[in-house]
């Protein structure tokens, strides 16, 4: 088992242990996005499989309402799906990257079981902090961009603390402030890699559905879009997790002392002593 490097980092440590970390664990982490996105590409092959039987079916001329309804109702599913299920990969991500980082051995199977429990409170703090930057954004742009910012570190602070949401979001808060801009270039760390996979493994299919003239593409051709969009998502998906999670213990390292606090509690003679569940921290 690895010892424990807990110091103060720069952005630039941050973001160079978060690269170094997903390399050296490549396998954890794409095994643990996989399962989520593995169910929404079954999802994305069936929908896409039936709505090209019903298309071939009845025909578009004859049911556009009946056909605009279910391609709602599909969205709709689709949303809660990936909402729940990225949600799921998340916290299991967070707790493999806190393994990790306190030198403990990390585990698929390990992660997702401590991730057991914590689902409503992943789904709430996700979904409360989509509502306050929604909020943000109404009143002008840059006021959601500070939200998005300063909540950055809420998933890691309800995983690892066990807080409700409310609770998460504010721990976010004060763990953030003053470091809103490294929290900014995190966010468009993982917006540059989005876009290049996006790019990589979407575009073709989008310039083959536009040329000559918008169309559906044939089935074989959709599943194979789904195929790299399932590549694409399992590749990207880690590092932002892994990236918030290291910049959570920064902050803690930084404004807490969290590395005294932890070594204590290695010792025997801290508070931490006694033993937590692996991945857990005590709250501040």
């Amino acid at each position: 088992m690895a010892n424990a490097d807990l110091r103060p980092m720069t952005i630039g440590e941050v973001l160079d242990r978060t690269f170094r970390l997903y390399k050296s664990d490549f396998w954890l982490f794409a095994g643990i996005m996989s399962l989520p996105f593995f169910v929404l590409f079954i999802f994305n092959v069936s929908l896409a499989w039936v709505s090209r039987a019903h298309i071939a079916t009845v025909g578009t001329a004859h049911s556009p309402g009946a056909i605009i309804g279910a391609a709602l109702g599909g969205a709709l599913l689709f949303f809660i799906l990936i909402f729940t299920l990225t949600g799921i990969g998340q916290a299991a991500t967070i707790f493999a990257v806190s393994d990790l980082y306190l030198g403990r051995t990390a585990s698929i199977r390990g992660s997702f079981r401590q991730v057991w429990g914590h689902v409503l409170q992943v789904l709430g703090v996700i979904f409360l902090v989509f509502l306050l930057i929604m909020v943000g954004f109404i009143f002008l742009i840059i006021p959601g961009i500070i939200l998005m910012c300063r909540a950055g570190v809420a998933v890691p602070a309800a995983m690892l603390e066990d807080d409700g949401p409310i609770t998460a979001i504010s721990r976010s808060m004060h763990l953030t402030k003053g470091f809103a801009m490294q929290m900014f270039l995190i966010f468009v760390l993982t917006w540059v890699l989005a876009t290049i996979a996006t790019v990589i493994f979407q575009l073709p299919f989008t310039i083959m559905a536009m040329t000559p003239h918008p169309h559906v593409l044939p089935l074989g051709m959709a599943i194979l879009q789904d195929v790299t969009t399932f590549i694409s998502q399992v590749l990207i998906a880690p590092v932002g997790g892994i990236a918030f999670s290291l910049m959570y213990y920064n902050l803690r390292v930084r404004k807490e002392a969290f590395d005294l606090e932890h070594l204590m509690g290695a010792m025997g003679t801290g508070p931490s002593a006694g033993g937590i569940a692996p991945g857990a921290v005590l709250p501040a």
